[in-house]
């Protein structure tokens, strides 16, 4: 059965990927301990994805608790003194959402 009208003629004798990269040494040739790919991996990152990376990186940088800044709003609640600014919440948290768009 001739299976080269299915296949297109493809020629078995044909290098492959690997071929080119690693060929058999002859016996005239001391065998290569490694040889090197001339192919070269890429990554490129969305920009949603750097924003992310850039927002990690500032959360790394910060301080886990700020015992000052814990200890003065908790005095403020128990004492009724706590004021909320809603502008300036909505303000950062929109500021937010803009850096991870």
């Amino acid at each position: 059965m001739n299976i080269n009208k299915f296949t297109g003629g493809l020629d078995p004798n044909a290098r492959t990927r690997t071929d080119q990269v690693a060929d058999k040494p002859s016996q005239t040739q001391a065998p290569q301990k490694e040889q090197s790919a001339s192919y070269a991996d890429q990554v490129k990152l969305s920009a949603s994805s750097k924003s992310i990376q850039q927002i990690e990186a500032e959360i790394r940088d910060m301080p886990e608790v700020d015992d000052a800044t814990v200890e003065r709003i908790r005095s403020a609640l128990s004492n009724g003194e706590y004021k909320i600014d809603y502008e300036r919440l909505a303000g950062k948290m929109l500021d937010f959402d803009e850096r991870l768009n």
